[in-house]
């Protein structure tokens, strides 16, 4: 069973759960709460830097805030490893970084010893009005905040030796503004941490709508195509990892700035539209445990 099979379970066990981060209503406004969990194994490949490391344990979770058009508030980062000579104060730079970066502030957290380095980033954040995964509707545009590729083309240096690089693409930053400027506007939001594909179809189901991508429209990471010269698209549909902020709004409301326009809210299916031909688009992309 891999990591959607068992969000699946959660999701039908937990009614609250489901959506980027959870939300609770709170006064006039509502409070935002997710927790992300990495680990050496999976998500750190020899080369990442301690500063790396932690400013990305926090940025997982912060782009969830973003994905729910919330502004960040604090973060709590556990950490758990085999020993801490030489780490932890990087892990601690990283992480404050990435939270002074987002407009959020590193609070505290909890610090033990295990086998291997396990991070664990909870976020907390505010918005008057969350915008959720379902709210889609045919006729709205399908949007982007950014490039695809990142995570991919990272690893990839990561594997060459070119480290000073790779830490650089894996340090992202979190579409917190764009999140904020889209609160208003969009009419459902998703962050594609399981990558394009997947994540077109989370939001699609929660909406109850289809979409339709244009592959041609896609906008790449420079540099993808001349790692992956024949599996670019590929990468970019589901490799995940890329933390930009996939988003619906009204064809009124949109402006080049919020975006790049990659498809189209449409009645059903998840389609992607290539070489003058449409196919339904696989459920695929980045999983735990597959």
């Amino acid at each position: 069973m891999n990591e959607w099979e068992l969000l699946e379970r959660i999701e039908a066990a937990v009614p609250a759960a489901g959506d980027d981060c959870a939300v609770i209503p709170w006064g006039s406004t509502h409070l935002l709460l997710t927790t992300d969990l990495l680990h050496q194994a999976s998500d750190f490949p020899p080369g990442t830097t301690p500063y790396t490391m932690g400013w990305r344990a926090v940025a997982v979770s912060l782009s969830d805030i973003a994905a729910m058009g919330g502004r960040p508030v604090a973060v709590l980062l556990a950490a758990s490893a085999p020993g801490w000579g030489g780490l932890l104060p990087g892990l601690l730079s990283g992480a404050q970084a990435a939270c002074e970066e987002a407009g959020a502030e590193l609070v505290g957290g909890d610090l033990d010893f295990s086998r291997e380095l396990v991070l664990v980033s909870t976020a907390l954040g505010e918005a008057s009005r969350p915008v959720r995964r379902a709210g889609a509707k045919p006729g709205d545009l399908l949007c982007l905040t950014g490039p695809l590729g990142r995570t991919a083309l990272a690893l990839h240096l990561f594997s060459r030796g070119e480290l000073e690089e790779a830490n650089r693409l894996f340090r992202f930053s979190p579409r917190v503004e764009e999140g904020l400027i889209l609160a208003d506007l969009a009419t459902a939001m998703i962050d594609i941490s399981d990558g394009l594909a997947h994540s077109a179809h989370l939001l699609a189901r929660a909406s109850g709508v289809g979409l339709e991508i244009d592959a041609a429209a896609l906008p790449l990471l420079p540099g993808l195509a001349a790692a992956f010269p024949d599996e670019a698209v590929e990468k970019a549909l589901y490799y995940g990892e890329d933390y930009e902020l996939l988003f619906t709004i009204p064809k009124g409301r949109y402006r080049s700035a919020l975006g790049r326009v990659i498809g189209e809210a449409v009645s059903s299916g998840v389609w992607l539209q290539a070489g003058g031909k449409r196919r339904p688009l696989p459920d695929r992309g980045w999983s735990h445990g597959s």
